[in-house]
């Protein structure tokens, strides 16, 4: 819908009232309402529904920093659950059952309130990689590296094994190779540091998907370890995934994606460390080892 320059409240009305998504039962009912109140528009009441279907579509910043604060009656409308769970839903998110009756059950109400918040205004980082570089696309920056045999290097292109299949959704050919000792690189993540609060993140409890792509030569064998450290407020979980060219039944030269799934970790998560150990298993000088590349952990509702 587009608005005209000059704002005319009969218009406005009824073009979003004739949307399909909008609940039109209650516009017949007419309210007194003091001139200074959030639904008096030109002298004229706009229905309850009405303003909730332009909030729906306002920014969740201006929507939180702004409009909460204009007065009473849209500082109401703005802390009420069923709000945030409709704005959820235009912002494409879906909350599990579980989530969402664990959200209901919560007696801090400020905390869900946050936690809802931060779902719509993407604050949480939600189906984002939380890992930098993950290809090598800028060499080893962000990586802290502990080379092996003859080092590891990025290669802009795969050597001796097929390019990096389109599904992986990955921007270039970029990959970390490995040597005949095992080499590691291992990034730190903290999630303090990107705005990501642990009470906010035990209440919502969103899957960890961790995954990277893996690859051997064509002309040798090579394994290659992703283990994540999920560090909570009392405890620290340990997640391994390990590939093997030999025993994983693969096809040296093709790419596999290695991956896995945590729903289950520490409460108040404040740090995860992705760590990617590899070698060749055949004890080649040079460069024959496992090739990796989007090296990957998300939050995912």
């Amino acid at each position: 819908m587009i608005l005209p320059q000059t704002i005319d409240v009969d218009y406005l009305w009824l073009s979003l009232s004739s949307s399909p998504d909008l609940d039109t039962s209650m516009m017949g009912n007419s309210i007194e309402l003091s001139e200074d109140n959030g639904s008096r528009f030109c002298g004229k009441t706009i229905p309850e529904e009405i303003v909730i279907h332009i909030f729906l579509y306002v920014p969740v910043k201006d929507l939180i920093r702004s409009a909460t604060h204009v007065c009473k009656y849209w500082h109401h409308l703005l802390t009420q659950y069923h709000f945030w769970f409709t704005r959820m839903q235009v912002e494409g998110y879906k909350l599990s059952e579980t989530t969402k009756q664990r959200l209901l059950e919560e007696t801090n109400e400020t905390l869900v309130l946050r936690a809802l918040q931060s779902v719509c205004g993407n604050y949480l980082h939600l189906n984002k990689n939380l890992i930098l570089n993950p290809s090598g696309i800028d060499g080893f920056q962000h990586w802290m590296v502990r080379h092996g045999g003859d080092k590891m290097i990025v290669e802009d292109t795969p050597t001796g094994s097929d390019l990096i299949p389109e599904e992986a959704g990955l921007p270039t050919q970029h990959c970390f190779v490995t040597s005949y000792i095992a080499s590691s690189r291992c990034q730190v993540v903290n999630l303090e540091h990107l705005g990501l609060d642990p009470c906010v993140i035990d209440i919502l409890r969103p899957e960890i998907h961790i995954s990277e792509w893996v690859s051997a030569r064509w002309d040798c064998h090579s394994k290659s370890t992703i283990a994540v450290l999920l560090k909570g407020a009392d405890d620290t979980q340990q997640v391994d995934i390990t590939w093997n060219s030999r025993t994983d039944d693969v096809i040296c030269r093709q790419w596999y994606k290695m991956q896995k799934v945590v729903a289950d970790y520490p409460t108040g998560l404040k740090q995860i460390t992705f760590t990617n150990i590899g070698k060749d298993l055949q004890f080649w000088a040079g460069h024959y080892g496992a090739k990796t590349a989007g090296s990957s952990v998300k939050f995912v509702l």
